[in-house]
């Protein structure tokens, strides 16, 4: 972990990275734009952003790599309370891999729900946000999980399943399942005044591996890396958060599996979208013939800190 914490020094005070976070995000607010012009659905605008930033030029040791699996959408069963219940896990997976050339030291999860607003406020299923916020088990006799069985899976961070609360002019608030619970508190829409109480960074404490301190896992509120932020007010907040480890459940750390369901999960996603070239990904505890049966875009951001030379 020597190597993460030298590059995680660089990282943070290099211009042309800094550069590069800037690329990607007018690479994003230039797709979402493209689609609240057109007035697109949830499901074009994703697939519009997967294609825009799909094939785009790394920068030294950062890349994005993206892919859209498609199928039906991925409903899974659960009980909500005190009853049996189908819905969407989410339509996208956002991924963070730090690996040392083929071997992964960092990786985290997050499943997104996106949600296009109808005027000042999202519509928000109850059920899927009880789905999103707590991953009661889920049952594999239907769906994506078909042919696993029961899962469950845990949600330490607090940020295994979130939103993407899209609106105009092609803006994105970024929040996990649990800050949204807190917004809406009743009632089955989100309004936009309700997100204006969270500042940009509601948990500035946390990092990536909970149980273990580092006590280079945070560089101060603007700089921070390998941090557990819920929050995030635009697409800058959002791509800074994501490319400097910030984003997602922990599923791995230096090496091993931390969190082996959403590993497995994890894995699965990015190699059924394509993604992740020349990365050893182990199956977790999802069994190695299972396919993901479902329609979901994977995003993936990797970051190389292996010897160069």
């Amino acid at each position: 972990m020597t190597r993460l914490h030298e590059v995680v020094q660089r990282l943070r005070t290099d211009p042309g990275f800094l550069g590069y976070q800037h690329q990607v995000v007018q690479w994003a607010y230039d797709s979402l734009g493209r689609s609240c012009a057109l007035k697109e659905n949830e499901v074009a605008t994703v697939t519009r952003l997967v294609e825009t930033l799909k094939d785009k030029p790394p920068y030294d040791r950062v890349r994005i790599e993206t892919g859209m699996l498609h199928g039906s959408r991925s409903y899974v069963e659960f009980n909500f309370r005190d009853k049996p219940t189908t819905k969407e896990l989410g339509d996208m997976a956002i991924i963070t891999v730090v690996a040392d050339r083929n071997v992964r030291l960092v990786q985290r999860l997050c499943i997104i729900q996106n949600k296009s607003a109808r005027g000042d406020r999202w519509d928000v299923d109850e059920e899927q946000l009880f789905l999103l916020k707590n991953f009661p088990p889920l049952a594999g006799n239907r769906g994506i999980f078909k042919g696993v069985g029961s899962i469950t899976f845990r949600n330490r961070s607090g940020c295994l399943g979130a939103y993407g609360l899209l609106h105009e002019p092609g803006e994105m608030v970024f929040a996990s399942a649990g800050v949204v619970s807190e917004c809406m508190r009743a009632g089955s829409s989100l309004h936009m005044r309700d997100t204006g109480f969270f500042p940009a960074r509601p948990f500035p404490a946390g990092i990536i591996n909970p149980w273990i301190e580092y006590p280079w896992s945070s560089f101060g509120p603007l700089e921070r890396f390998l941090g557990n932020v819920h929050f995030c007010r635009d697409v800058y907040d959002f791509v800074k958060d994501w490319t400097q480890i910030n984003i997602g459940e922990p599923t791995c750390w230096d090496n091993a599996a931390v969190n082996s369901e959403a590993d497995g999960l994890a894995n699965h996603l990015i190699w059924q979208a394509g993604l992740g070239h020349g990365l050893e990904l182990p199956q977790g505890e999802i069994p190695v013939d299972w396919k993901f049966d479902g329609s979901m875009a994977v995003l993936v951001m990797r970051l190389d800190v292996g010897s160069k030379g």
